[in-house]
């Protein structure tokens, strides 16, 4: 290696990573799900062209309705996770009930098939005219009947003027009584009145106070946030293009962080960045994504907004500061001329090198309607020609080393 590399693989400089101090904490931090998702779920409210923070001010409202129903904190749970993922409706097949596409996430994810459940029918409404199957008052669970409250009232908010949303939701609304029946009415009004809910509300915190709520009995571990961040990967692959991409772009830029002798910690927590690297795309719609032609002025401003809205969504999970970064920066040049902000060498940290070498190695890979999937060797030749401009030179090496590797293995 030479001497720029040494550094940047040893951590003899300190701006190898980015802000990380290797060995302090270049790794993985292992966080509770229930944070991890409530962070992620503003990745839901991109793929439904919702307002930043809609699932988690539906979680917000759906658990101080529970609360106020004093309901039990396994039933509190329920609403929780099924409340984050009601519109994760993360498939590219539009056709799909989308009920059914954001129940098949949350099983995806890990959750319980209780939770799938629910999910499944929090369009359903006290007064027998909602969907799919027009359950009638009693016959709906009252977690169910929580989250579409707070759908409704959550709405309500979004849409207009805070203090007139306010009184409009604190009012006795004839339509929060057939949506949710009285009883759950009566107690979202009584949450509603507290000034506290309308503070966190608008909270950028929303998440980890919400996430506050959920007691889990067991530590979490690296890995389990690993599978986490890979699970998301893969609704994000489900949504936007080939199954299993994410994960190769994981695996792909952990062994070139290996194969550049970065420490073993570093390598997770690049793999995890390899994981959820394109989620800020599911702000743009797949006929833009997957377009034979070439994109418009507008088309390509919107596909070059997505490694910012990533890096937003990423930002405050606590551990992934330097992961929200990376995203930020993995389709920026050596020589200035990638975006968002046309950043030069010196700007760009290892890891966001690495993760742009790995996300180009398997697009080329892929099959796109204005081209046939390149084989591994032209896509290296095609990586290695851009190598001191578009890609760095460095990883560039390190790439045929690791593809070749895999190769001869296989």
């Amino acid at each position: 290696m030479d001497d720029r590399v040494t550094m940047l693989a040893t951590g003899t400089t300190g701006v190898a990573y980015g802000n990380t101090t290797p060995g302090v904490d270049g790794d993985v931090l292992p966080i509770r799900r229930a944070e991890l998702l409530a962070h992620l779920s503003a990745a839901f409210d991109l793929a439904e062209a919702r307002e930043e923070g809609h699932a988690a001010r539906v979680t917000l409202l759906a658990l101080e309705t529970a609360r106020a129903l004093h309901l039990d904190r396994e039933t509190r749970e329920r609403v929780f996770y099924a409340a984050l993922l009601h519109d994760a409706h993360l498939t590219g097949n539009q056709d799909e009930d989308r009920l059914a596409a954001a129940a098949r996430a949350a099983i995806h994810l890990g959750l319980d098939l209780g939770v799938a459940g629910i999910i499944r029918i929090t369009r359903e409404r006290w007064d027998n005219d909602g969907h799919p199957t027009q359950l009638l008052d009693t016959d709906i669970p009252v977690e169910a009947l929580c989250i579409a409250a707070a759908h409704w009232a959550s709405n309500i908010a979004e849409e207009q003027q805070p203090l007139r949303a306010r009184a409009r939701l604190q009012s006795q609304d004839g339509e929060l009584d057939e949506i949710a029946g009285p009883k759950v009415a009566r107690a979202l009004r009584e949450a509603l009145l507290d000034d506290q809910t309308w503070i966190h509300f608008w909270d950028n915190k929303l998440p980890a106070h919400i996430a506050n709520d959920i007691i889990s009995s067991a530590a979490p571990t690296v890995g389990e946030v690993a599978e986490a961040a890979a699970s998301m990967g893969d609704l994000v692959d489900a949504a936007l293009r080939e199954p299993g991409r994410a994960r190769r772009v994981s695996a792909l830029a952990s062994d070139l962080a290996g194969q550049l002798g970065m420490p073993e910690g570093m390598q997770r927590l690049i793999g995890v960045a390899g994981s959820i690297l394109d989620i800020g795309q599911l702000s743009v719609p797949r006929a833009i994504t997957e377009k034979p032609a070439i994109l418009t002025v507008e088309e390509m401003e919107m596909m070059r907004r997505h490694p910012g809205l990533g890096s937003r969504i990423v930002e405050n999970i606590p551990g992934m500061g330097e992961i929200a970064l990376w995203i930020e920066m993995h389709h920026e040049r050596p020589d200035g001329r990638g975006y968002p902000e046309m950043l030069i060498d010196d700007d760009l940290p290892l890891p966001a090198r690495i993760l742009a070498v790995a996300d180009s190695y398997w697009a080329l890979r892929a099959e796109r309607p204005y081209r046939d999937a390149l084989t591994s060797e032209e896509a290296i030749d095609v990586i290695v020609a851009g190598a001191g401009e578009q890609y760095d030179l460095a990883v560039a090496n390190a790439l045929k080393a690791v593809v070749r590797a895999v190769d001869v293995a296989a």
